[in-house]
Formats: C-alpha cells, sequence, structure tokens
C-alpha cells in the first residue's frame, strides 16, 4: 500500500541508540565474543510492529536489555532506561526522530538465556556471556508518523 503521506518511518534502532547512548554503550546487535563486551551495555531491537488503517502511524514493538556487572546495577540503570523511553515523546527530537507516544508493553519475545536462547522450534545460538553479569529486560511500543 502507498502512502499518499511524505516521509519514511524512522528507524527505531537508530532512534534508541541516541536515546540511550548517554546512559551506555548502546548497540543494536550482541559482539561475537564475550571478551569483546564492555559493561555496561544496553542492547536494543525492534521486535515487529503494526501501520495503523490510515499508514500515518506506526506502532513498533521494541526491547532493551540492559547488561551490568551486578543485578543491582542493572536494575538502577533500568530505571533510567524506562525513564527516557516513557519521557521521549516530551522530548526534542532525537537522531531526527520525533516520537507521538511510548508506553511500556510486556515483551513478546523469547527470554534471553546466555549462552542459548531456546525456542519451541530449536536452539539459536548467542554470544557466551558471563552468567555473573546480570541484566534487565523492557519492552515498549513507541508510536511515531513518517518523518
Amino acid at each position: 500500500m502507498t502512502s499518499p503521506y511524505a516521509g519514511e518511518f524512522p528507524d527505531f534502532e537508530q532512534f534508541m541508540i541516541g536515546l540511550l547512548t548517554p546512559f551506555a554503550q548502546t548497540v543494536n546487535f550482541l559482539p561475537a565474543l564475550a571478551s569483546q563486551i564492555t559493561l555496561p551495555l544496553i542492547w536494543v531491537r525492534t521486535t515487529g510492529g503494526t501501520l495503523d488503517a490510515n499508514a500515518i502511524t506506526y506502532k513498533a514493538h521494541v526491547q532493551a536489555v540492559v547488561f551490568h556487572s551486578t543485578r543491582q546495577q542493572a536494575q538502577t540503570m533500568a530505571i533510567q532506561v524506562r525513564d527516557a523511553f516513557l519521557n521521549a515523546p516530551a522530548s526534542t527530537r532525537v537522531n531526527g526522530v520525533l516520537i507521538d507516544y511510548v508506553e511500556e508493553i510486556s515483551s513478546t519475545e523469547p527470554r534471553f538465556s546466555a549462552p542459548n536462547l531456546r525456542r519451541s522450534r530449536g536452539t539459536s545460538e548467542f554470544p557466551d556471556l558471563d552468567p555473573l553479569n546480570q541484566m534487565v529486560e523492557l519492552a515498549f511500543a513507541i508510536d511515531a508518523r513518517r518523518q
């Protein structure tokens, strides 16, 4: 379906990298080796989304995983990440993107479990992160119009 509205929907992963980089290194893919990881680290990704009936607004489902040296440090940073997301509609543009609305949602993605992510259809290999490194997972729905 071609929309009569100009512009493209934003790259939500690049938006999240710009939004969260002030808190810690933010990436949209994990390094291949655990030795390449420097904590703290925030891993962001788009997990899905839907277009509204008029093709004006896209609601992206996104996830942010906060890794830190201890569970307490990860939880403290996760609070900052949550606040950054929930305040995004009231803030200025991030990487040129203006956000309309954000809400926290339940993650529908399988839980990350180092070193393997077990899915009902098999096992996918992920980097072997030190199990002592703690993490907190957050999920959000972000609404944005064509930019």
